[in-house]
């Protein structure tokens, strides 16, 4: 049996819980505790890299899937563009400070 912490944002907070986990659960916990950590930190961790997994995955699909408008044609963009490629043009004629 392993404690896990409530708080998974990165705090140590005090044991709240008891998760019941097989044997072979428990040894995968303990190969990837770094040191100074509970095994609650370590099930912690291992859901924040599944919530990164599954945001980029998302990204991903949407990057595959979605209809995107392309930024040339809208007019606040260009223009924003224009003002800064004018100021790196400013910026490039100007002498280099050594």
């Amino acid at each position: 049996m392993i404690r896990v912490r409530q708080d998974l944002l990165g705090k140590r907070s005090e044991l709240t819980e008891k998760v019941m986990v097989s044997a072979d659960i428990k040894q995968v916990l303990y190969s990837n505790k770094l040191p100074g950590e509970r095994l609650g930190d370590v099930v912690a961790r291992f859901i924040g890299e599944c919530k990164r997994d599954e945001f980029i995955e998302h990204l991903d699909r949407i990057a595959r899937q979605g209809d995107f408008v392309p930024l040339d044609s809208d007019p606040e963009y260009a223009k924003i563009k224009k003002e800064v490629s004018r100021e790196g043009q400013h910026r490039s004629k100007r002498a280099p400070v050594h």
